[in-house]
């Protein structure tokens, strides 16, 4: 399975030769340790929080024709102690095209915070489909900014 970077402007040429990878927004730096579903080991994944950006690239976003339809899917992870939320998947609606990658908006729907998802790509056109996986994401409560509420330390 690829791994999730966390790149630079400059370091994205670099990356693109990968097969598939999930960028997360340049401000955020956090990241949770989860046990890999399949053996066991200790997997880092990105925070995300609803709203914010991440940026997918791979070979089939980069081979697509004019009239593909690509489609970022969220596919809630069966990581042990999640309280499921009542759905499976959720499809990211807010993405635009590039030429070597797509970026979506992480969705802001009820109870996916707190939640490990899978982060799936498909490009479909008439004559084929292909998929490329970008990895794991947890998605965090979005942490408010009460800046606006400081009252300055002086009042003249």
């Amino acid at each position: 399975m690829p791994t999730i970077r966390f790149l630079s402007i400059a370091a994205t040429a670099a990356v693109l030769a990968s097969p598939a990878f999930a960028q997360s927004p340049a401000h955020q730096t956090a990241s949770t340790r989860i046990a890999s579903l399949d053996a066991g080991a200790a997997e880092v994944v990105p925070d995300v929080a609803p709203g914010e950006e991440i940026m997918i690239a791979c070979a089939p976003i980069e081979q697509r024709t004019s009239d593909s339809d690509v489609r970022v899917v969220l596919t809630i992870a069966a990581a042990p102690n999640d309280i499921p939320p009542g759905y499976k998947k959720v499809l990211a609606t807010d993405e635009q095209l590039g030429k070597y990658g797509v970026r979506v908006r992480v969705p802001d729907v009820p109870d996916l915070p707190n939640h490990t998802v899978n982060l799936n790509v498909y490009v479909v056109n008439n004559d084929q489909s292909r998929a490329c996986d970008g990895g794991h994401l947890r998605v965090v409560n979005r942490i408010p900014d009460y800046r606006h509420e400081l009252k300055p330390d002086h009042v003249s």
